[in-house]
């Protein structure tokens, strides 16, 4: 006899796969098509046809353009779906559990700076979109906020290996700050540092902020 309750949990994970994938593909084409034609000028029937779905099919999954950039920003940040948050991945917990603080932010500005890559296009787009789409303005405020608590996490860290020159609140706001995905962008494009480059500053701006002499 056919096992029906174990036939609908196949015929249900199977869905879901599915549905996951093809919100991947949807994700992945508005990436493409904000960068490629900007936010305004990229419609939902664009980004149904490069994903190879039915509009209605990205309406369904999204709603609407700015309910698709806090995905395309996770997307990048936590690529694997099994980690929830990216200080949970596994380059942060590294960072989290090394003992030696200089090593420490050394380890940090080299994760902080590939994160700071793979958001550069999605906070470009967000940033030219936000002046004229309040949606887009209040995603982006929102994953500032969301940047300011990492930062928090990050500078508990820090104070877990030893005192800081300042208190933990003032070490979180100096990360924010050094860390800026507008400074990376300053310093990677428009003054031409490398990545490396610019993960060398970071650690250096950071051990001489927070930790004393």
């Amino acid at each position: 006899m056919t096992d029906v309750k174990s036939t609908r949990s196949y015929s249900s994970s199977v869905r879901d796969e599915q549905a996951r994938r093809t919100r991947a593909r949807i994700v992945q084409a508005a990436d493409e098509l904000f960068r490629e034609k900007g936010y305004a000028k990229a419609t939902m029937k664009d980004i149904a046809e490069r994903a190879g779905v039915a509009r209605d099919t990205v309406h369904a999954a999204f709603g609407n353009k700015a309910a698709l950039i806090p995905a395309m920003v996770d997307l990048r940040l936590v690529p694997d779906e099994a980690v929830a948050n990216v200080a949970e991945g596994p380059e942060a917990q590294a960072v989290r559990n090394e003992t030696d603080p200089v090593r420490q932010i050394e380890l940090f500005a080299e994760f902080i700076t590939k994160l700071n890559v793979a958001l550069r296009p999605v906070f470009d787009v967000m940033r030219s979109a936000a002046a004229s789409e309040p949606a887009v303005a209040e995603t982006l405020a929102m994953l500032e906020k969301n940047r300011m608590g990492n930062m928090r996490v990050y500078a508990g860290w820090f104070a877990a290996r030893g005192p800081l020159r300042m208190s933990e609140a003032a070490a979180a706001d100096t990360i924010f700050a050094i860390v800026s995905p507008d400074v990376g962008r300053l310093l990677c494009e428009e003054l031409g540092w490398s990545r490396r480059k610019h993960a060398a500053w970071v650690a250096d701006m950071l051990k001489r902020a927070l930790l004393p002499d």
